[in-house]
């Protein structure tokens, strides 16, 4: 209904409401007036009031079943509403079901906007049904995708076995083919194909057989360490490592537009019988999907068995021509072996002679040197005879004894030392301090020489050495004899300071007296930098000594009395004889710019090679006055 209606509504029932309880009053009213008592009093209103209390409801009965009118009409409109808007509901419920239906009909899953409610069994029917279809509609789309990837993979496989049948002896060739058809296959954007080789030690390494678009800086030598890296870990593990968090530093796929970091890294074992053969690794802008992974892990175990095989075909081949040749090199060496048969009758033959001339060289050195062999830990093994008369021991008192009982106790630290480096198969050479069986003091000059066997074992310790004693000796004479030089020296150095400290008393004497001079007085240096500049002076030029001092004494002249005075000119120029001994008139120049005649006497002091030059100067006008 429209809002008018209900108005309408709403105003009928209050007014009839009225209506009634108007119609009521009146009729009460009228049976009142005919009523006996009523006929009995005046007859007037109030009368009828008084005998008939109840009047006053019926007086107000009108306003009440209007109230009341007003009150059902608006009950009524409630209801009214309440209706409409479950029609206006319904309406759009049934307008949605019909659209979600023919959506369902058409096949447009995607469309959910279904109002239900626990007691809307239609709606929920309904949504049930949608939520089967789009359930076997992702079914057949998985399975759709799987058979595509099923189909993807037997191809690669199928069309992979190919390529592996066709390249079964050259692995480098092999190891191309390979990275290219995958790279090709997946459609992604470099790769590399990791070999494992063995070097000359037996130690395990990579080395980048073949790649495609492949640009890694930190292994340009193609070579990576077992255990380094990634691809270490990845034969280590023996399992496939994937990435999609790449460091930055890792890999970088260049192209003619710049250098780029990939959005993902394959890195799966070449693995066979449980023996890894090599690692391939690929790198994608795009993320490698499951099946593509399964892919390449199946080509992997092809792979590993290839390269056994090939390598198996390679070493045979290679064991195969080796054969040949030692067979070749057994007939060259058979001939060899004759002649060297002769050889080594003729080497024998010297060497029985070199053996004469080494035993009469070892007894030269007997003869010449203290020498004796000891074991590792110091037990003597054997002395000569000069040992023996060094230490003044005899042969029995020696035997089974250490090194140490020819040592000082405070040399002992040293000794050990020593015999530890020896120990280590060091060499030891210099100058060592003993004792005799006397408690003498003596100096050696020695040299111990570990003897090694073919095994790499130290059999002993050979050892030469010569007395020095009396050169030590005189070494302590000579550095006495240097203290001594040195005190007399400090002395001498500590009298020529008095003196330098007496000749600096002097020269401040002099200063203070030729400061207080009443002519001025001032001393440039060899360079004709000013160096004293006397009170006098001051007044003279009126200058302040610190304005001078370090100046070129040029300053204190004009530029026409340096060029043209003679006595000026030989002053100021460095080069030119100085006027010494002559008192000469001269103009000089103020700070203030005025000339000023003066007498000028120059003399000359020189001290090695410093030479210095005092300038007495006497103000002619004052002495003329």
């Amino acid at each position: 209904m429209k809002k008018v209606e209900l108005s309408n509504i709403l105003r009928k029932f209050t007014f009839r409401g009225f209506l009634l309880g108007f119609i009521v009053a009146l009729l009460v009213f009228l049976f009142n007036l005919n009523s006996n008592v009523f006929m009995q009093s005046n007859r007037t209103f109030a009368d009828m009031l008084i005998l008939f209390p109840g009047m006053w409801i019926v007086i107000v009965l009108p306003f009440i079943t209007t109230a009341v009118g007003y009150y059902f009409a608006l009950k009524f409109i409630k209801i009214i509403r309440k209706q409409r808007k479950s029609l206006k509901f319904e309406s759009r419920r049934s307008e949605r079901v019909l659209k979600f239906v023919n959506n369902l009909r058409e096949g447009n899953l995607n469309n959910t906007e279904l109002v239900t409610d626990k007691r809307d069994q239609l709606s929920r029917s309904l949504l049930k049904l949608h939520d089967y279809l789009v359930k076997s509609k992702k079914e057949q789309e998985q399975n759709r995708i799987e058979e595509e990837q099923r189909t993807w993979v037997t191809q690669g496989l199928a069309q992979f076995g190919e390529i592996l049948r066709r390249n079964n002896d050259n692995l480098e060739e092999l190891a191309f083919n390979i990275i290219s058809y995958q790279v090709n296959y997946l459609k992604i954007n470099q790769g590399g194909f990791y070999l494992l080789n063995k070097n000359a030690k037996g130690d395990k390494f990579f080395e980048l057989t073949s790649c495609i678009a492949f640009d890694r800086k930190k292994f340009a030598d193609k070579v990576i360490q077992w255990e380094e890296g990634l691809i270490g870990r990845c034969a280590l593990e023996k399992d496939t490592i994937y990435l999609t968090d790449v460091p930055n530093d890792y890999i970088t796929i260049t192209s003619g537009l710049g250098e780029t970091n990939p959005s993902a890294i394959l890195i799966v074992p070449l693995k066979a019988n449980d023996e890894v053969y090599g690692v391939i690794e690929l790198a994608s802008f795009k993320e490698f999907q499951p099946f593509e992974i399964e892919f390449v892990e199946k080509t992997a175990e092809s792979i590993a068995s290839t390269i056994s095989a090939v390598q198996i075909n390679i070493q045979t081949t290679k064991l195969l021509h080796e054969t040949q040749i030692q067979a070749e090199r057994m007939s060259q060496q058979e001939e060899e072996l004759r002649q060297n048969l002769e050889e080594m009758q003729a080497t024998q033959e010297e060497s029985d002679r070199r053996a004469v001339e080494m035993k009469g060289i070892l007894e030269a050195i007997d003869n010449s040197a203290i020498s004796c062999e000891f074991g590792v830990d110091g037990s003597l093994i054997s002395v000569n005879q000069l040992f023996l008369e060094t230490f003044k021991y005899l042969p029995e008192e020696i035997e089974g004894q250490n090194l140490k009982i020819f040592t000082f106790q405070e040399d002992a630290d040293d000794l050990n030392k020593v015999l530890s480096d020896l120990q280590n198969g060091k060499n030891f050479k210099g100058r060592v301090r003993r004792r005799t069986k006397l408690g003498e003091e003596i100096f050696l000059l020695t040299t111990y020489t570990p003897v090694i066997d073919n095994y790499g074992d130290i059999v002993k310790i050979l050892s030469l050495e010569n007395d020095v004693t009396d050169q030590v000796r005189m070494e302590e004479q000579m550095q006495r004899s240097k203290d001594e030089l040195g005190i007399m020296l400090e002395q001498a150095r500590d009298e020529m300071k008095e003196q330098f400290k007496e000749i600096e008393a002097v020269k401040i004497r002099n200063e203070k007296t030729l400061e207080g001079a009443l002519d001025a007085i001032i001393t440039t240096n060899k360079e004709g930098i000013l160096e004293f500049f006397n009170a006098a002076a001051e007044k003279l030029w009126g200058y302040e000594r610190s304005e001078v001092l370090g100046q070129h004494v040029s300053m204190l002249f004009s530029t026409e009395t340096a060029k043209n005075d003679l006595f000026v000119k030989a002053y100021v120029n460095t080069e030119e004889q100085k006027v010494v001994g002559e008192r000469k008139e001269v103009p000089i120049k103020n700070k203030f710019g005025d000339d000023i005649a003066v007498l000028f006497l120059l003399s000359e002091a020189q001290v090695g090679e410093d030479q210095s030059f005092t300038a007495f100067i006497q103000n002619v006008e004052v002495e003329l006055f």
